[in-house]
């Protein structure tokens, strides 16, 4: 027969129990009677102890709560989870010295907690000990990798730090993560393409164009990610659509974030065949907001710059550089006009055509006997599938192999000048390489 001791302390066990279902229930009034009445009869109670230290938190009476929970700490010192209460609560009252030491008790018993290494991480931030911090937040995602809350506090220490990559790197995975409602599919799809997950990308993109079957983005951006009917060049609907969405905001991502560097390339090789002299009738296809036109302004008597994004080319026209904009699509508005300029010139432009004979064609029936075309392409890779010599890549943008281009051009009646290889611009932080060329109609 149990001695009364035991029955006693097994009397307390069924009725905390229940007090702190009530609890964790909301039944607040129920529980405390419970806790005060076991503390009554045994005042160091260990579990009567931290859960009504946690209710007297919860009820603003702080000092007592910690009297309550630093005791059943100590009296039950290898309870992790007790230790890490106690750290929440120290952590709440701003005492993040005392929390620290609280998490550290946690981990030296329980290593593996991530949970706890993320609540160290935001102890040791507060203290302005980011490296430390850094380091706990680390710890809890390389146990456990979807963990949001230290994703987003990495994502945030690294932005601070100026550290844009890995800032976007985390606060992509943590993105990515269900629940997915409310999010933005296309947001889902370029965190996904961001971390190299294409296949993901490419669901992502799928449930976009199912919500939305008529989206031109979502159509391409499929294609991209998934190689499957891959377009020959991207449609006017997609290059409408995505540049007047952008063009508040695109010269200064161009610029700025990206470091684009298309214009002033064409004007460097324009400068490396001739001197500035005013001398062509230009026009600019796909000019966009108009960051070319002050690059050839040099070289040109009069310029016209022709896009398919209206609001791209109210952009354009604020420079007052261009004699006239006309919003069409560039191939069509070079066959109307044969034979009218010297200068052709497409700075990011042709990474929207995989397949370039129609529009080269149109080029040249553009251009005047010895008049130049001047352009940027992105390179292909080692990397890229390119039977044809080009490629969509996951970016949305196409990629050229070198030869592919310059025997186009050959095709087409036009003789290559100038070709170098560039860099374009970056891209989450790496160079996006491409080609210059310069060539001339005969």
């Amino acid at each position: 027969m149990p001695e009364p001791q035991q029955q006693t302390q097994h009397a307390h066990q069924v009725r905390l129990h229940a007090a702190i279902d009530a609890h964790m229930a909301g039944r607040l009034d129920e529980a405390r009677a419970v806790y005060e009445a076991v503390l009554e009869e045994d005042p160091i109670e260990p579990v009567a102890l931290h859960f009504y230290g946690i209710w007297l938190h919860q009820a603003g009476r702080h000092e007592e709560a910690l009297d309550k929970l630093e005791l059943s700490s100590a009296l039950e010192p290898d309870n992790a989870a007790w230790h890490n209460d106690l750290g929440n609560v120290l952590f709440a009252l701003g005492q993040v010295e005392g929390a620290e030491q609280a998490y550290a008790d946690a981990l030296a018993l329980t290593p593996q907690d991530h949970t706890v290494w993320n609540n160290l991480g935001a102890a040791l931030l507060q203290q302005e000990r980011r490296e430390d911090a850094m380091a706990a937040f680390e710890r809890a995602v390389e146990i456990a990798p979807e963990f949001v809350p230290s994703l987003l506090h990495l994502g945030s220490l690294h932005e601070a730090a100026g550290d844009k990559m890995q800032a976007s790197h985390y606060q992509c995975r943590a993105y990515v993560l269900p629940p997915m409602e409310g999010k933005s599919w296309e947001m889902v799809g370029i965190s996904f393409y961001f971390l190299g997950r294409l296949e993901e990308a490419a669901q992502a993109y799928r449930a976009w164009l199912q919500e939305q079957p008529d989206n031109p983005i979502a159509a391409h951006m499929l294609a991209a990610c998934s190689q499957d009917e891959v377009p020959a060049r991207a449609s006017d609907r997609y290059i409408e659509s995505h540049f007047d969405r952008y063009a508040e905001t695109f010269e200064t991502n161009l610029l700025q974030s990206l470091a684009y560097r298309g214009p002033s390339l064409i004007a460097q090789g324009l400068a490396r065949l001739m001197a500035p002299s005013r001398q062509f009738a230009t026009v600019d296809i796909g000019c966009g907001t108009g960051l070319c036109a002050a690059q050839v302004a040099p070289f040109s008597h009069r310029i016209i710059g022709v896009d398919l994004a209206g609001k791209m080319l109210e952009k354009a026209a604020s420079t007052g550089l261009y004699a006239h904009l006309e919003k069409a699509e560039i191939g069509d508005y070079l066959a109307r006009h044969p034979q009218s300029c010297d200068l052709v010139t497409a700075a990011d432009t042709m990474i929207y055509f995989g397949d370039l004979d129609q529009v080269f064609g149109a080029v040249a029936g553009a251009l005047r006997s010895g008049g130049y075309f001047a352009f940027t392409v992105e390179a292909l890779t080692a990397h890229d599938p390119a039977e044809d010599g080009y490629c969509l890549h996951a970016s949305g943008r196409y990629r050229h192999g070198r030869d592919y281009v310059r025997r186009v051009l050959q095709a087409h009646g036009m003789e290559v000048l100038h070709d170098s290889d560039e860099i374009l611009r970056e891209e989450v932080r790496q160079p996006v390489k491409g080609m210059l060329l310069v060539a001339r109609r005969r």
